[in-house]
Parts: structure tokens; C-alpha cells; sequence
């Protein structure tokens, strides 16, 4: 089942039709003896046990290390070389300014649906795929993992969490670093909203870790536009009981012009820290958006 509890679908037939023959590749040389897609710093095919981690949702039984159990009484999965070659972690902005969704599906409906498409794409590349949901704080981390049934956590984790809390995506983004051993793929569905210097500052720490970061900038289309046009009450998602009552008109060039440069701002610090930013309306189709990514990137990396 890959139903979200308000009906939403996480793995679009329609988008997964669009994507399912592309790729989804690193242009980092990665870590590990990789047994997918991409170049690996290593040489040779050996499968060398490397430690052990905590049992987390998603793991196969099998893994599960007995002769840990029965000294400890705690499950311990063990952990091979192969394993953790190229890791790629969702993170998805999980935050009440997510929650939003005018005229389209909310912004974090359609950051799930992409996340699940992306995830499973990379998954069949047999690359490791994690999932961090966060908000002020990180709700659930799941680690990367690179067999085809740990999709099922990932989904079951983005069915579980709804839209809520404050934002702090550059805390997180620290605290992602400190949980990814080697470099890897960190990719962002967030609608970004906060001070852009912490954003800046966590993104440039993770490209100094060798770690490879995309931004799927997440936006309703009210929010580029600002069409309304009546004296309105407008409720902020992320500090209860917060209302302003104003009349759009009389806002909309002062407003239209701030988003224009914060915009501007974020386009041009991911082009700085070599961070790929790719905008999502959710009022577009989701294939095509992703598709026509994948693509451009693909014939990017190839040349």
C-alpha cells in the first residue's frame, strides 16, 4: 500500500511511467566497492564485514547478528563494505509551512510523491536510499539501505508524517552530516522558507564533506504569484494562533518583489556551492517536472 491517509498516491502510475527508464546518477567519484551504477574510489569486488549498527525499520532479519543478541539482548545488523557505496538520503521538510495547498495538492504531498518516485528509481539502480523527516528537529531518520523491499519503509515513513511545527532545515542538514559516514547524495524537498545564511552555511558544510547536494524547491503557486485579490486573513502554519488580516492589492508588488529576490538569492548560492536547484510548482505534472531533470542532468554528467 502506497496510499498517504488523506488519499494522496506516493507512487504515481503516471510519474513513475515518465521516469521509470532514466537514471538518477551521482557526478561524485563515491566511496565503497559500488556495485550500481557509478565509479567507486576503491578497487576490486570484495564484500568485507565493516561493523555493526542498530537494527532500524527496513532491515532484513537475516542481517541480524545473534551472537550480538545474545550477550546484549539487542538487535544488531551487520553492516558490509557493499552496503554503504553510494548513500542518498530524502530529506523532506516535513514543517506546517509544507502543509500548504490553495488550488493544488499541499507542498508536502507533492515533496512525498516525488521523494517516493525518486526513491524507488534509485533503489532499482541499486543504490542505498535513507529518509530523514524533519521539521524544527529531525521526526524519523532511516538509514540507507540498497534492497528493493526497503521502499516500504521509506513509504511507510512518509505515510506516517503530516504537515507540522517550526522549520529548521540548516539544523538538519548538520545533523544528516553527522549520521552519513561516507560521502554521498543528499537530496532536499523543501519549500525553503527561513533565513537563507544558515541554509547557505549547512549546504556549504556538506560540500566540504564530499557529500553531493540537490534542492527540489517545493512552491505552491499562489506563493510566485500572489493572485488574491480581497481583504483576506492569512494564517501562518508554524506558530499557532498567528492571523494578519490585510488586503493583497495593496501588498502584492512589495511582496511579489521579496520573493523575487530571495529567489534569486537561492538560485544563485546553489550555483555558488555547486548544489543543483530544481523549482517544483505543485501545479505542474510531476513526471514531466522530473523527467526533464533527470535528462538535462544525465546529458550534463555524460559529457
Amino acid at each position: 500500500m502506497s496510499t498517504a491517509p488523506n488519499g494522496i498516491e506516493l507512487l504515481d502510475s503516471e510519474a513513475l511511467g515518465k521516469v521509470g527508464n532514466l537514471e538518477l546518477l551521482s557526478t561524485n567519484v563515491v566511496d565503497g566497492v559500488l556495485s550500481g551504477l557509478h565509479r567507486s574510489t576503491l578497487k576490486g569486488g570484495c564484500f568485507e564485514f565493516a561493523e555493526h549498527r542498530a537494527y532500524s525499520a527496513g532491515d532484513e532479519i537475516r542481517l541480524i547478528d545473534w551472537r550480538v543478541y545474545a550477550k546484549s539482548d539487542r538487535y544488531y545488523i551487520k553492516q558490509f563494505e557493499e552496503e554503504t557505496n553510494l548513500q542518498a538520503v530524502m530529506v523532506v521538510d516535513a514543517s506546517g509551512s509544507m502543509q500548504y495547498g490553495h488550488s493544488t495538492v499541499s507542498k508536502l504531498d507533492y515533496a512525498r510523491m516525488a521523494c517516493a518516485c525518486l526513491s524507488r528509481l534509485m533503489l532499482r539502480q541499486r543504490d542505498a536510499v535513507g529518509i530523514a523527516l524533519i521539521d524544527q528537529k529531525m521526526r524519523q531518520y532511516i538509514p540507507p539501505r540498497a534492497h528493493a523491499h526497503h521502499l516500504q519503509a521509506i513509504l511507510d515513513a512518509l505515510r506516517r508524517n503530516e504537515a507540522g511545527g517550526m522549520t529548521s532545515l540548516a539544523g538538519n542538514l548538520q545533523e544528516v552530516a553527522r549520521r552519513i559516514k561516507r560521502r554521498g547524495l543528499i537530496v532536499i524537498f523543501s519549500d525553503c522558507f527561513g533565513e537563507l545564511e544558515p541554509l547557505k552555511k549547512a549546504i556549504h558544510h556538506l560540500r566540504l564533506r564530499g557529500h553531493e547536494v540537490l534542492i527540489f524547491h517545493v512552491l505552491a503557486p499562489e506563493e510566485r504569484t500572489f493572485p488574491f485579490d480581497r481583504f483576506s486573513q492569512f494564517e501562518c502554519f508554524e506558530e499557532d494562533g498567528l492571523r494578519i488580516d490585510l488586503d493583497p492589492p495593496s501588498v502584492r508588488k512589495a511582496y511579489l518583489e521579496r520573493m523575487r529576490v530571495y529567489l534569486e538569492d537561492l538560485q544563485e548560492s546553489c550555483a555558488r556551492l555547486a548544489c543543483d536547484y530544481v523549482p517544483l510548482s505543485t501545479a505542474d505534472n510531476l513526471g514531466d517536472t522530473l523527467a526533464y531533470y533527470l535528462n538535462r542532468r544525465a546529458a550534463r554528467i555524460k559529457k
